[in-house]
């Protein structure tokens, strides 16, 4: 019963029509399909250019799909790289159903295609916003990857139970665990942690907590002002000067 409870209030997928094209807004982007180890099929949006530049994989939040999410790809533009935007199970026109383990499924598929396209890990930037943060600590395990970037994501999800799920019962057991903080410090590249620090869904403190456990080279964003959905538009052009220095430096 408390499983259920827990992914209802955790997922909020949207569907979106087979035949529906991308939004206007997502300029020039192509549709694929990525295969997942359970046999599902998942969709992305993929940003093929500029040619020969590095790829950052997109990690989504717990809500909408990628056509909604493909907003992004305007706030990273200015980074100039490409860009590939996969939606989770259950989510936008993908199949299967979200659960933990589907999920970081959805995030092997994306490393997988990238690397039957050619790019190697060091090409490969993982972005992870929020849920998707989870999900980036997942696969970062251990792969010799150009950056990790964190961006309002927590440290497990018992950590933040409280405030995603106020009626579940205190001693009830979580089925989903997303423990990134037990996680991060197996990272192999740089990794740049983002939070606002009014964020009233993900306490910066947990920000923080996992800025203090990744490995080095790594550094601290703070965007002063900023809650958990309006980081890049507070921080406004700074948002993208900040991510390009970090992975100048680095990449």
């Amino acid at each position: 019963m408390y499983a259920d409870m827990v992914r209802r209030m955790l997922y909020y997928p949207d569907r979106l029509p087979p035949d529906l094209p991308p939004p206007r807004w997502a300029g020039r982007c192509e549709e694929v399909r990525l295969p997942c180890e359970d046999g599902v099929d998942i969709h992305a949006l993929w940003w093929p250019e500029p040619e020969g530049t590095p790829v950052i994989l997109f990690l989504h939040g717990n809500a909408q799909e990628a056509y909604s999410w493909s907003l992004v790809r305007r706030e990273l533009e200015p980074l100039g790289c490409r860009m590939l935007l996969p939606d989770y199970h259950g989510y936008g026109k993908s199949g299967g159903e979200p659960r933990e383990e589907s999920l970081y499924m959805d995030g092997r598929a994306a490393l997988a295609w990238l690397a039957e396209g050619g790019m190697s890990g060091r090409d490969i930037v993982v972005f992870g916003k929020s849920l998707g943060g989870a999900v980036a600590c997942e696969i970062s395990q251990g792969r010799e990857l150009g950056a990790l970037i964190l961006e309002s994501t927590f440290t497990s999800l018992a950590s933040v139970a409280r405030r995603l799920f106020p009626l579940l019962p205190p001693a009830a057991e979580l089925p989903e665990k997303y423990a990134s903080i037990d996680k991060i410090g197996s990272a192999r590249c740089p990794v740049l942690v983002i939070h606002g620090d009014r964020d009233e869904l993900i306490p910066v403190s947990e920000g923080l907590a996992l800025y203090d456990a990744a490995p080095a080279p790594k550094q601290l964003y703070l965007v002063e002002g900023a809650g958990h959905n309006d980081v890049s538009s507070v921080a406004g052009p700074s948002y993208a000067q900040r991510i390009g220095s970090f992975l100048e430096r680095h990449l």
